[in-house]
């Protein structure tokens, strides 16, 4: 399924390194039928998920104990 999405191995692989949630959502809309118009939303919400996933580990890394700031 991921082949048919992305042209080369490489882009899946930062996705699923970086974008794990938008890489997933853009791979499940394009088997059912391409991207188009709202699909598009999907995909961005999803990158959205992923960048708070992403703060939320930096703000809880700061907060550990013994971290210098």
């Amino acid at each position: 399924m991921v082949d048919a999405a992305f042209g080369s191995w490489i882009w899946p692989l930062l996705g699923l390194l970086f974008l794990p949630f938008a890489t997933l959502m853009y791979v499940i809309l394009w088997q059912v039928g391409r991207l188009s118009g709202w699909d598009w939303f999907w995909v961005g919400l999803a990158g959205l998920l992923d960048l708070g996933h992403w703060s939320a580990g930096a703000a809880s890394r700061r907060r550990a104990p013994g971290v210098p700031a």
